[in-house]
C-alpha cells in the first residue's frame, strides 16, 4: 500500500473495536484507514461513501458482507468484519504492506518474465478462492491488486455487490477501462466477469496501459464492446490465456478454475485447496510457474478451506444420563426444503477398483518397515505444492468424559473440568514435516493421521497401533477408526477414479482385507467423512459442484461398514453452502448449518432426511470437526452479534461462554469439554494450542513452521475413541 498519512480533520478516530491512527488512500468507493485491533495487530478499514437507508440495508450489507469472509485466504486480503457508523457502512480487512499493481507499474515500469507470470498466477488463484465462495470481485483493476512481499493479493473483493444490495443510490459500480461488456450493457453480472477484468489488468500490467486505452469514456466503452483488444507484445502461453479471458460473449470465456489450470500447467482438475494452494506457492518469490517455463504439470488436488469440503470427524459417545434430548420431535420447526435428487449407489456391495499399491511405516523412534499394502486408487504426477497438514486427533480411553456410553439423552449441565491440560512428555516430528508434536499420555487427543502436501510430493499417513506412521499414498484421506481397527480412505481425485461414480476404501488394518464401497454417481462428489463412535457407520457430505467449482451440499450417505453398503439421502438446506452434515450426539440425526435470511442457526434431521429440531440465530458452526463436545452436551459457533468470538451453547440453547477467538487464530475443534484447539497463525512457528473458555492459551500441541502452512491453517480433526498407542 501508499504511505501512511495522517488523519485528517473530521475522519473518525475509531470505528467498532478499531482505532484508526492513519490513513492508507482514498478511492471511488470510500476512504481507507490503517487501523489497530484490541489485540495490537494492524488492520486495513474501508469506510465506504454510500449510506444505509435504512435497518433493512443494515441487514442486507451484514448478509453480504458476511460471505466475503468465507473466501479462503490465498493471495487475497482476507476479510475481518464488518459494521456500519452513522449509517455508513465499513470493512475491516487484513493489512497488506506493499504498493498496488498501478503504483507499481507507473512507478516502475510493465513487469516482465517471471514478475508477470507470478502475478497472473497469483491473482488467478484469488479469484478462484472468490468464485469458490459464491462471490464476484466486479472492480477486479491494478490498484486493487497490492504486491506483497509474499506475493500479489487481491483487495476490496465483493464490495460492489454488498452496497448494490444495501445501499441507497444507483448506478454501476466498476472502472470502465477494467469492465467487461456486460457490465457496461447493465446485464447480470457473474463470475465471467471477473475474468475479462483479469485479462485488462494483466495487459496492464505487461505494456502498462489497459488493451481498450484509456482516452475518452466513449471511446473505450465502444472498443470494450466492439474492438479486438491491443495486447502489445505479449506472447506464449499468457498471452492465449488473456485473449480467450477478453472475449466478448461470457459463456466463451475460461473459469477461474480452469484458467488457474492452464498457468499451472495441470493436466488433472484438482477440487479445492490443493489447487489454490500450488497457486500460492507458484505465485510467491522463486521459480515461475511450470506451464510457461516447460516444467512438469502441477497434480490435482482436494477441497479445503475453513468453509469448504473438508475432513470432518465423528462425534463422541453420549453420556447415558437423562436429560434434554437434541433432536426434539415435539418442537415446531420450519418446513424444510424438498428433496433433491441425488443419484444414489445402484449396487450396494464392494465394487472392484483396480490394483493396489504398497505401503511404508516410518516410526518416532526408527527406521522405516514395510507394511501389508493399501489400495489407494490412480496416481497423479507430484509436482511443486505447498505444505498443508491435516490432523485427525484421537482421544485417549483413561478420560471417563471423553469415553462416555452412548445413549439418545443428554445432561444439560456443563461438565466441570478443573485440571489443566498435562504437561507434554514426548517430542516428535510426523515424516515428511518439520512440525513438531508435543504429546502426553493424559492429552483427550492424540494424532492419528495426516496429509502433508510438500514442495514435491503429496503423502498421506495414518498411525497405527505401535505409534508409526503408514504411508497410504498421495491425495487420498485416511481415516481412522474410534477404536483404530478400520481405515477409511477418501480419494480426493474424483476425476482419476475410472467408474462413474464415487467411492470410499474401508481397509480392516489387522489383517489387510480391503474392499471399496459405491457411493453417489458422478458428477456428485462426497468429502467430510466422520466415524461413527463404534466404527461401524462412516458419514460422508454429498455436494453438488458448479461449472467454477462452487459446492452446494445436497444431501449425505451414510456407509455401512459391516454390510459394506452406502445410502444416500438426498436433502436441500437453505444456505447449505459447503457445509458439510455432521453426527448429532446419539448418532441417530444429523446435523447442518442453515441460513435464514442474514441470521444463521442449526438443524437436526433423522437418518432418512427429516427436519426434527430447529436452533435458530446461532450463527455458523464450526466446521472443521464436529461442532459437538466431546460429552455431546455443548457445541461452539462463531457469534452471530460479534466478530472475532465463539459462542459456547448447551443443549437448551443458552449461551454459556463466549470466548474470545482474535483475528488470525482460526478455531479447529474441542480438546475436551472445557478447552478448544486453536491454531495461532500470529506465532512464528505457527501453533495448535489449546484455549480455554477465557481465551487464555493453556498448552501447545504442535509447533508448524510458517513456511509449511504457507499462510493456511492445518485442520485438526478430533477422533473420539480408544488411543491406539500408550
Amino acid at each position: 500500500m501508499s504511505e501512511i498519512a495522517p488523519l485528517r480533520p473530521g475522519d473518525p478516530e475509531s470505528l467498532g473495536e478499531y482505532r484508526l491512527t492513519g490513513r492508507i488512500g482514498e478511492g471511488g468507493q470510500g476512504s481507507v484507514y490503517l487501523g489497530t485491533a484490541p489485540t495490537d495487530e494492524h488492520v486495513a478499514v474501508k469506510m465506504l461513501r454510500r449510506g444505509l437507508g435504512d435497518d433493512a440495508s443494515a441487514a442486507r450489507f451484514q448478509r453480504e458482507t458476511e460471505i466475503l469472509r468465507r473466501v479462503a485466504p490465498f493471495c487475497t486480503a482476507q476479510v475481518v468484519e464488518s459494521g456500519t457508523e452513522d449509517g455508513r457502512p465499513y470493512i475491516v480487512s487484513e493489512y497488506i504492506e506493499g504498493p498496488t499493481l498501478q503504483q507499481s507499474v507507473e512507478r516502475d515500469g510493465p513487469l516482465r518474465g517471471a514478475r508477470l507470470r507470478r502475478l497472473a498466477v497469483g491473482t488467478m488463484t484469488a479469484l478462484t478462492a472468490i468464485h469458490r465462495a459464491g462471490v464476484v470481485h466486479r472492480d477486479f483493476k491494478p490498484s486493487n491488486v497490492l504486491l506483497s512481499r509474499d506475493g500479489p493479493r487481491v483487495i476490496d473483493f465483493g464490495i460492489a455487490r454488498a452496497l448494490d444490495t444495501s445501499a441507497t443510490g444507483s448506478g454501476a459500480i466498476g472502472t470502465p477501462p477494467y469492465m467487461a461488456p456486460e457490465q457496461l450493457e447493465g446485464t447480470s453480472v457473474e463470475p465471467p466477469a471477473d475474468l475479462f477484468s483479469w485479462g485488462s489488468t494483466m495487459v496492464f500490467a505487461a505494456i502498462g496501459r489497459p488493451p481498450f486505452g484509456m482516452d475518452s469514456l466513449p471511446a473505450v466503452i465502444n472498443r470494450i464492446l466492439h474492438k479486438d483488444p491491443d495486447l502489445g507484445d505479449l506472447d506464449g502461453d499468457l498471452r492465449d490465456l488473456i485473449a480467450d479471458c477478453l472475449a466478448k460473449a461470457p459463456a466463451v470465456r475460461p473459469t477461474a478454475r480452469d484458467a488457474l489450470l492452464r498457468l499451472l500447467g495441470a493436466q488433472n482438475r484438482p477440487p479445492g485447496a490443493d489447487l489454490l494452494s500450488a497457486g500460492t506457492a507458484a505465485a510467491s518469490t522463486g521459480p515461475p510457474p511450470s506451464a510457461l517455463t516447460g516444467g512438469p504439470p502441477i497434480p490435482s488436488g482436494t477441497p479445503g478451506n475453513p468453509l469448504w469440503p473438508s475432513p470432518g470427524a465423528s462425534v463422541s459417545p453420549v453420556p447415558d444420563t437423562h436429560g434434554v434430548p437434541w433432536p426434539s420431535p415435539g418442537e415446531p420447526v420450519p418446513t424444510s426444503s424438498g428433496p433433491h435428487s441425488v443419484p444414489g449407489p445402484s449396487s450396494g456391495g464392494p465394487v472392484d477398483t483396480g490394483p493396489g499399491l504398497s505401503t511404508s511405516t516410518t516410526r518416532p523412534d526408527g527406521p522405516a518397515r514395510n507394511r501389508r499394502g493399501l489400495w489407494i486408487g490412480a496416481a497423479a504426477t507430484i509436482a511443486v505444492v505447498s505444505a498443508l497438514l491435516a490432523y485427525v486427533l484421537i482421544p485417549r480411553g483413561d478420560d471417563p468424559v471423553s469415553r462416555p456410553t452412548p445413549s439418545a439423552t443428554l445432561a444439560v449441565p456443563v461438565p466441570e473440568i478443573t485440571a489443566a491440560p498435562p504437561t507434554p512428555s514426548t517430542e516428535l516430528t510426523p515424516p515428511g514435516t518439520k512440525t513438531t508434536l508435543y504429546e502426553s499420555p493424559g492429552d483427550p487427543v492424540r494424532l492419528t493421521s495426516y496429509m502433508y502436501l510438500g514442495e514435491k510430493e503429496s503423502k498421506s499417513y495414518a498411525r497405527d497401533s505401535q505409534g508409526g506412521f503408514e504411508s497410504v499414498g498421495p491425495f487420498h484421506e485416511p481415516l481412522v477408526s474410534p477404536d483404530g481397527t478400520w481405515l477409511a480412505v477418501l480419494p480426493w481425485l474424483k476425476d482419476t477414479i475410472p467408474q462413474p461414480y464415487d467411492l470410499v476404501r474401508l481397509v480392516e488394518r489387522a489383517t489387510g482385507r480391503e474392499f471399496a464401497v459405491r457411493l453417489t454417481d458422478k458428477p456428485l462428489q462426497n468429502f467430510s467423512p466422520y466415524w461413527s463412535s463404534d466404527g461401524r457407520r462412516l458419514l460422508l457430505t454429498t455436494y453438488d459442484v458448479t461449472p467454477t467449482n462452487n459446492r452446494t451440499a445436497v444431501g449425505f450417505v451414510i456407509v455401512d461398514r459391516e454390510t459394506a453398503t452406502a445410502r444416500s439421502v438426498p436433502l436441500r438446506v437453505p444456505g447449505a453452502a459447503g457445509y458439510p452434515f455432521m453426527w448429532a450426539p446419539g448418532e441417530t440425526s444429523v446435523a447442518h448449518r442453515y441460513l435464514d435470511g442474514a441470521k444463521s442457526g442449526v438443524r437436526f434431521y433423522d437418518l432418512a432426511g427429516k427436519l426434527i429440531r430447529t436452533i435458530p440465530n446461532t450463527g455458523d458452526p464450526i466446521d472443521r470437526e464436529s461442532m459437538f463436545s466431546p460429552a455431546g452436551n455443548l457445541f461452539a459457533t462463531f457469534c452471530p452479534d460479534r466478530a472475532g468470538t465463539l459462542c459456547v451453547w448447551n443443549t437448551t440453547a443458552k449461551r454459556v461462554a463466549t470466548v474470545p477467538l482474535p483475528y488470525r487464530r482460526t478455531v479447529i475443534g474441542w480438546y475436551n469439554d472445557a478447552h478448544l484447539l486453536v491454531h495461532d497463525l500470529t506465532k512464528s512457528p505457527t501453533e495448535v494450542t489449546v484455549l480455554d473458555f477465557k481465551g487464555t492459551p493453556t498448552r501447545t500441541l504442535a509447533k508448524i513452521p510458517a513456511n509449511e502452512t504457507n499462510g493456511n491453517p492445518y485442520r485438526l480433526i478430533p477422533r473420539f475413541t480408544h488411543p491406539t498407542t500408550n
